[in-house]
């Protein structure tokens, strides 16, 4: 399905989107005639969807900088080790990447309040009729809830904002707990949920769909049930997990008639920009559109920051990427050789440049014998279809929510509730170990703690690089947030006599070294500080 773009002039909102935003250009809106067709009233939800694909959110920093620096991901580039970067735990509140991602946030959280106030005060027929009203007011607090997920997975705590700022006298707002959040959090994707399309009807992954509202209500409660609420939420979580299960509407991507994997297939459709409307196994993801050479620049750096480096300008036919971060040698070490992820989620190929050409090379067997770190593989520019490549802009998709997360969910969230593995948890992660190709795991062979494990191991090889790692590692509690970071610059040796982390002189090993108690989360921008000064900082800045 083409993406398409479509902007409003009047309103300054421009958004990449797939048929269903193919709306008309609006010109001079004001509150007179704001909302009052379906038409108008579908464009301002693009407004909202928008923020997500701004490069303070999914464009580029919450998978970037903001969740580099972990056991899964590190900054590569060593003539930048003094650089101030969130990446490298070097940093303080002023840093611009935290401010460009709390702005964003708050911009998407800003015009959702917008829109959900002027919708419910508009008729059934201004917005093209009840069910429409109603999907449009679902969607809007869908995406409002979102938003505070971000917030809450780096932040923390953080004002809760309901009502569109207008003025400065408005902004005045202290932080509310993670509790609070969380309550409010689930209260809008539990209002949004009957509202939402069913995923066969809206037939692409572009919008929110009803169960990717019951996925991110199983996230929400699982993320409160971890470190630091730990909150007895983990039956919720599953019977979320399992109502997108039940659905029947999602299945993981299979095998394809040529052999190639299903997990890689869903991957390399995913960066040619095809949508899968048979398996629907992409929940929801956030659009990107063109090459960045457009008046409209809707464009993203997915499988470009984070993708397989090559560095020449001078060859047209090849992309040309920074990928200036590695997953790490800590993840590497996670996978089995018989994983079909491994050398998907890691690079396989490099590019060699000679005479200004460059050439894609496979990595011999010797290359993978020796095989430390590198380039991620997961999103690969090779596939965008958009021409002429341009430097530092993607078309590629960034998925949200994958229907293998909730299977791994159901998992963990299964073997909690009960204190052991049962046959759902075992059937649920062998389902995602069977499409991987590595052996699955008997009911009878685990305990609840190595069970545990496991999924950790699990997630961590499906999800890398989508999931906020720092979330995922916070959520599994504080000591292990620090024990996994802090690998980074283990001297000792593992059981193939190599070192685990990374030479105490190089960039990579900087997050671990850097390492304070005050990390945990990130501290409030100052820009958030000078314009609220109720809200306080967080604990330790």
């Amino acid at each position: 399905m083409m993406k398409k773009i479509v902007y409003i002039i009047g309103v300054t909102l421009a958004f990449s989107s797939c048929s269903f935003l193919d709306t008309e250009v609006y010109g001079n809106l004001d509150e007179k005639n704001l909302y009052h067709d379906e038409n108008s009233c579908m464009a301002g939800l693009a407004g909202i969807y928008d923020r997500l694909g701004a490069e303070g959110v999914y464009g580029l920093n919450i998978w970037g900088e903001l969740d580099a620096g972990t056991d899964l991901t590190v900054y590569r580039a060593d003539y930048n080790k003094s650089k101030a970067l969130p990446s490298l735990n070097n940093y303080n509140n002023t840093d611009p990447y935290l401010q460009l991602t709390w702005q964003h946030l708050y911009e998407g959280i800003n015009r959702a309040n917008d829109y959900i106030a002027s919708i419910t005060g508009r008729t059934d027929s201004d917005c093209g009729g009840a069910r429409k009203k109603t999907m449009f007011l679902a969607e809007a607090k869908a995406l409002r809830a979102l938003f505070y997920m971000n917030l809450v997975a780096y932040w923390g705590e953080v004002p809760l904002r309901l009502e569109v700022v207008r003025d400065l006298a408005q902004q005045q707002l202290k932080k509310s707990s993670q509790p609070e959040i969380y309550r409010q959090i689930i209260k809008d994707l539990e209002e949004a949920e009957p509202g939402c399309l069913p995923a066969d009807e809206l037939n692409a992954p572009g919008r929110i769909a009803k169960t990717t509202v019951q996925a991110l209500l199983a996230r929400a409660y699982m993320w409160q049930a971890g470190y630091p609420v730990e909150a007895d939420t983990w039956e919720d979580a599953l019977i979320w997990a399992r109502k997108v299960r039940d659905s029947g509407l999602h299945t993981l991507y299979k095998t394809t008639e040529d052999g190639v994997n299903g997990y890689r297939a869903l991957f390399i459709n995913m960066c040619s920009n095809k949508y899968d409307l048979t398996y629907r196994e992409s929940m929801f993801e956030v659009e990107f559109y063109g090459n960045g050479l457009d008046k409209t620049n809707e464009s993203g750096k997915v499988g470009l920051y984070m993708g397989i480096s090559q560095q020449t300008t001078t060859d047209p036919d090849v992309p040309r990427a920074y990928a200036w971060y590695h997953g790490t040698k800590l993840f590497f070490k996670m996978f089995e050789d018989a994983d079909a992820r491994k050398w998907w989620n890691f690079a396989d190929y490099k590019y060699v440049t000679t005479d200004g050409k460059v050439k894609k090379v496979m990595l011999s067997d010797s290359d993978k014998a020796s095989y430390v770190d590198g380039d991620p593989g997961k999103w690969r520019a090779e596939y965008d279809p958009v021409r002429p490549w341009s430097l530092n802009s993607s078309s590629i998709n960034f998925p949200v929510m994958r229907y293998s997360d909730v299977l791994l969910m159901i998992a963990e969230c299964a073997n909690e509730v009960a204190g052991s593995p049962t046959k759902e948890a075992v059937d649920a992660i062998n389902e995602v170990r069977k499409r991987a190709g590595i052996s699955e795991i008997g009911l009878t062979d685990c305990t609840q703690s190595s069970f545990r494990d496991s999924i950790k191991v699990e997630r961590t090889r499906e999800l890398c690089f989508e999931v906020p790692r720092h979330m995922e590692l916070r959520r599994w509690g504080k000591q292990y947030f620090f024990d996994r970071i802090n690998l980074l610059k283990d001297q000792s040796m593992d059981s193939q006599n190599k070192k685990i982390g990374y030479d105490l002189t190089t960039v990579k090993a900087l997050p671990a070294i850097n390492l304070a108690e005050k990390h945990i989360y990130y501290p409030i921008p100052q820009a958030e500080l000078n314009t609220n000064p109720t809200c306080g900082q967080n604990v330790n800045w």
